[in-house]
């Protein structure tokens, strides 16, 4: 007799195959970001002591947390200046449009859950509903930090990248506000890995700028879409 759950695991890495790939063709940006959205989410998940099947699932379906952003204008996604009111609204409905995309495809709940609250904060100030502290599920807690750490390394049209050690005292000071104290410490455990993976997986683009001297304006471009 065929296993059913074996067919399920099949069906699912498939089809995130097959979505990554969309998603790289709708934003070359992400390509190597899902890449490493994937290793740090197992990093963490490890240090959590998660069981085998949580580490090989979120593994597999934490790139499509931001599926929904193919819903999303690309003249809100590459915009340089601050989102208006407007189009900040419209950009945070890419977590429901990417829980409902994930539902239609029959993806299982942790993926569900990914996409539909990984905008979520501990202090129940995120989006889409508010929920506060443990009330979001631990996998969107986990690729909400790791999503926030590679968003402020990466360098976009809209904002400079952030160093290692920046970016690690940034996110030292969202724990238990933003973040989940326990995530955010799994982190710090790891956070020499996670700079590794970042290096490896980075193709590195010379900038005009320096690097220390980010301007308000890109943590407020941040702030709307990432944070």
């Amino acid at each position: 007799m065929i296993n059913k759950l074996f067919i399920y695991h099949k069906y699912q890495r498939y089809l995130s195959y097959i979505l990554e790939k969309l998603i790289y063709l709708y934003d070359k940006d992400t390509g190597l970001h899902i890449k490493r959205i994937k290793l740090y989410s197992k990093l963490i998940a490890k240090e959590l002591n998660c069981s085998k099947e949580f580490i090989s699932e979120i593994e597999l379906v934490s790139s499509l947390h931001d599926i929904g952003k193919i819903f999303i204008s690309k003249k809100i996604l590459n915009k340089e200046e601050k989102l208006t009111e407007i189009e900040f609204k419209k950009m945070k409905k890419h977590s429901l449009y990417g829980k409902y995309i994930l539902t239609y495809l029959k993806f299982g709940d942790i993926a569900k859950n990914i996409a539909e609250f990984h905008h979520e904060h501990f202090n129940g100030k995120g989006y889409p509903h508010g929920l506060k502290g443990e009330e979001i599920p631990i996998e969107a807690r986990i690729v909400s930090l790791v999503d926030i750490y590679d968003a402020l390394r990466q360098k976009r049209c809209y904002k400079d990248a952030l160093p290692h050690e920046q970016t690690l005292e940034i996110l030292k000071n969202l724990s238990g506000d933003q973040l989940d104290i326990k995530v955010v410490d799994s982190f710090l455990k790891n956070q020499y890995k996670f700079n590794k993976i970042f290096e490896k997986f980075t193709i590195h683009k010379k900038s005009s700028s320096i690097l220390s001297e980010i301007s308000k304006k890109h943590y407020t471009r941040v702030d709307d879409e990432v944070i």
